[in-house]
């Protein structure tokens, strides 16, 4: 028996070829290409969007120092690791202001090793060319980059 379908203005039956009938698919289908792809995809990336580890929650700089070392200037310092999280390529920004808090240089330095859970990890930012008024210098660090493990 052909496939047919009424006319709604003058209710005939009227013949349809068999490539334009429409099938409907079950609820298994609409479940298994519909709705389960992006529930496994929400599940699978829930922990990693929304529960990323912060930075700066993490992370601190303590223990600052800085010297002369002939032309250069250098600053020390250790980054502190207060979670349970490893770190890797963290780096420290320094910018340098003079007593009146006028921006006069900056200088970043990159901890290619691992920082890893509750431990320390000493840096050292150097900027060349100054002489011992740059002792005076006021150091603002601050950490950028990286990604915990």
């Amino acid at each position: 028996m052909k496939p047919k379908i009424t006319c709604p203005y003058c209710e005939k039956d009227i013949p349809v070829p068999a490539n334009q009938i429409t099938v409907r698919q079950s609820w298994k289908y609409a479940f298994f290409f519909v709705v389960l792809p992006p529930l496994l995809f929400f599940i699978l990336t829930y922990k990693v969007v929304y529960f990323k580890p912060v930075l700066t929650e993490d992370l601190s700089v303590v223990d600052l120092s800085t010297a002369m070392n002939g032309m250069r200037f250098e600053l020390r310092g250790v980054v502190e690791n207060k979670s349970d999280n490893a770190w890797k390529s963290v780096m420290v920004e320094a910018e340098f202001f003079d007593q009146d808090g006028n921006f006069v240089d900056e200088a970043k330095a990159s901890l290619s090793t691992q920082i890893k859970e509750r431990s320390r990890e000493h840096f050292k930012v150097r900027l060349i060319g100054l002489d011992k008024e740059a002792l005076k210098l006021e150091p603002k660090v601050k950490l950028t980059g990286g990604y915990a493990d």
